[in-house]
Order: structure tokens, then C-alpha cells, then sequence
């Protein structure tokens, strides 16, 4: 029968949580999965023994934040996919917006940046570098992209801190602002969405009280020296302020379905998640317009390699397969824990993904 196959899924990830959390990897966590199209989850669990549910979604942030704001400017034509920043219609219209951009970054491509293909490196440290400073950053940009360009294609954040000064020129307000205002957008998120009230923010605009009643810790930072609570991990968006391209985005597990149900629901929004579909490759892990391909051994668990979506640093993750998947179409996982209490790097993360999205495959 249907119901007692979903009540056995239920019953398996219920135990799986119980079992992860039991290993330490993580204190708090959320597990998700159903249709884009339906309104209510065919599983959706908060294991919280505090009844925290405000997680740190790291770089959840570019493709929920900087890549739909990278979009709604190539779909406008005010940026050119393929041409460098210098020959976009808004910078020829706007030169004075650019005047203070350096030169060598007018020369990147959107297209390279939203891929990952543009040769800069993965990470700097500009936290020690420039400070909170976005003039800081612009500066020390400026000797990166002085520097030889990287061979083959890197996951780059440096790529996407870039790519944030040149969307906050382009919109002449910061990314957080930006963020808010498209949220808003019904063309972008389906009427009656709730995106309005603003449920994804940056941690830094979250209230006293959803920071210290609400908020899921993320472990201790040595460069800080204090817990973290409703304080982005990624030290780059905390020195710069906690609104970046990169990082600095909190929400709880409802808020990302919501979210991705919205943009899933309206015109704009489902145009670039089939725009993401259309960069799909056969056989690896390749980058799409600001989102990843879930080809690697643990995506693609869930969609068979053929999803799309992201991964958050924290230990964060949602995948959507296309409306073309031949099994299962528009089904949709989300993955939120706090993995960094255990560690900055800890390999188990990957075994409970992998073993967390075949379940949620089985139930989707």
C-alpha cells in the first residue's frame, strides 16, 4: 500500500537521524523532500532537542541569493552572458555606477563566474586582508586578478565575491536590499508565497529574539574565539559585514522548500531553473549558472546525477531534479545541519548525505 510505504521511508530516516545524532556529527538538523508542485513535503523532520531551527545555510547563499540577481540581469540584457562586464549595456549606460571597479575585473565574464570557470583561485583569506572593508576587497581583487589565471575550472569563492561587487554596482544597493526586493517579486516568487515576509535573511538582520531563542549554533571559531549563533561560520562574509554573494544567508528547512517551491512556481523562477536543467553534462560534477550538478557519488543519490542545486560549507544542501527527469520529475531534497560543531572539516558529513538523500529518493 502507498501510505505504508510512506510510513516505512518515514520510519528509516527517522531512525537515521536518531543514529547521526548519536555519532556527534552534528546537534541540530533538518530533512526534507516531496513534489515542487504539491504544497505539503512527503517527509520533513526538525531533529532539534532544544527546538532551535534557525540554521547557517553558508553557500546556500549563491544559489538562493546571488544567482537569481545574477539572472534577473542577463534576463533584462543588461549584463551579456558571454562578453566581459566592460561591454554590458548597463555599464555603457551607467559608467559612472563602475568607476571605481578595477579594470581587470570589467574584463571577467558572467557566464565564467556563475560556472566557476573564470581561473581564480578557490579562497583567500581576505579577513585578515581587507578587513570589513568592501574598498579592501576591491584592492586586494586587484592583485588576484593580476596573478596567472588557474588552468582548469575551480569552485571559486574569490569567483563569487567578485561577482557580488559587480551585482551591488549594477543594482547601486547592497545584496542583502537587492535580495529582499526580488523576493518580493511576484514574476520571480508565485503570488501568496510568504517570500515577502522576508523568512531567508542574512544573520545579521535576524531579530534579538530569532538569534538568541531560534538560532542553531555553529561551532566555535578560533579567529573569533566564541561560539557562533546566528553569526555566519564563513569568515570572508563575517569580516565584510555577513551580507555577501558567498555566504551569510540563515533560514530554517521550511523557509528553503518555500522558497524553492515559490520560485519553482513562477514564470522567472522556473525559467532559470530550466535554464540550470539546460547546462546539465552527462558523466561529472560540472558547475551550472551559479548552481552544481548533483553527479558527484553522494548527490547523486538523489535524481541519479541528473539534479541541481547546491551544497552549504555547515553542512547544508538542497537538490532539484529538472522537470525533464525521466523517473521522477520536480521532486526536490533539503539537508540543513550545524556539521561544523564536530569540526571544520569532517569527512562523515558525506556518508550521512549519501545515505540521508537515498532515503529521501526512496520517499520523494
Amino acid at each position: 500500500m502507498p501510505v505504508a510505504r510512506a510510513d516505512g521511508h518515514s520510519i528509516a530516516l527517522t531512525a537515521l537521524l536518531e543514529a547521526w545524532s548519536q555519532k556527534g556529527l552534528w546537534t541540530h538538523a533538518f530533512v526534507a523532500c516531496g513534489q515542487l508542485g504539491v504544497d505539503k513535503p512527503g517527509f520533513s523532520r526538525l531533529f532539534s532537542p532544544d527546538g532551535r531551527d534557525i540554521f547557517d545555510l553558508a553557500s546556500l547563499t549563491k544559489a538562493i541569493v546571488t544567482t537569481p540577481l545574477a539572472f534577473e540581469l542577463l534576463r533584462r540584457g543588461d549584463w551579456v552572458a558571454d562578453r566581459p562586464f566592460r561591454e554590458s549595456p548597463l555599464v555603457k549606460k551607467h559608467p559612472g555606477h563602475f568607476a571605481d571597479v578595477p579594470s581587470t575585473m570589467m574584463e571577467l565574464v558572467p557566464r565564467h563566474l556563475l560556472r566557476h570557470e573564470s581561473g581564480l583561485p578557490p579562497w583567500r583569506n581576505f579577513y585578515v586582508e581587507c578587513g570589513s572593508s568592501r574598498r579592501g576587497l576591491m584592492e586586494a581583487m586587484t592583485g588576484i586578478l593580476k596573478e596567472p589565471r588557474l588552468q582548469n575550472p575551480a569552485y571559486s569563492d574569490v569567483g563569487f565575491l567578485a561577482l557580488g561587487i559587480l551585482l551591488e554596482r549594477s543594482y547601486q544597493s547592497d545584496i542583502a536590499s537587492i535580495f529582499y526586493r526580488l523576493c518580493k517579486d511576484p514574476k520571480w516568487f508565485s503570488p501568496g508565497s510568504q517570500q515577502g515576509e522576508r523568512r531567508l535573511v542574512f544573520g545579521v538582520d535576524l531579530t534579538p529574539d530569532e538569534t538568541t531563542n531560534r538560532a542553531v549554533t555553529s561551532g566555535f571559531c578560533r579567529v573569533r574565539q566564541r561560539q557562533l549563533i546566528g553569526e555566519v561560520y564563513d569568515e570572508n562574509a563575517w569580516a565584510l559585514g555577513g551580507q555577501c554573494p558567498h555566504a551569510g544567508l540563515f533560514g530554517t528547512g521550511e523557509d528553503v522548500v518555500s522558497w524553492l517551491r515559490a520560485l519553482a512556481a513562477s514564470p522567472v523562477g522556473s525559467a532559470m531553473l530550466r535554464a540550470q536543467a539546460a547546462e546539465i553534462r552527462e558523466g561529472n560534477n560540472e558547475s551550472l549558472l551559479g548552481w552544481r550538478q548533483g553527479a558527484d557519488p553522494v548527490a547523486a543519490a538523489f535524481g541519479g546525477g541528473k539534479s541541481m542545486g547546491h551544497l552549504g560549507f555547515t553542512g547544508t544542501a538542497f537538490w532539484v531534479t529538472p522537470a525533464t527527469h525521466q523517473e521522477k520529475p520536480d521532486r526536490y531534497a533539503v539537508i540543513l545541519t550545524n556539521r561544523t560543531v564536530s569540526g571544520r572539516i569532517n569527512p562523515a558529513i558525506k556518508d550521512f548525505r549519501r545515505e540521508c538523500l537515498e532515503l529521501l529518493w526512496q520517499a520523494a
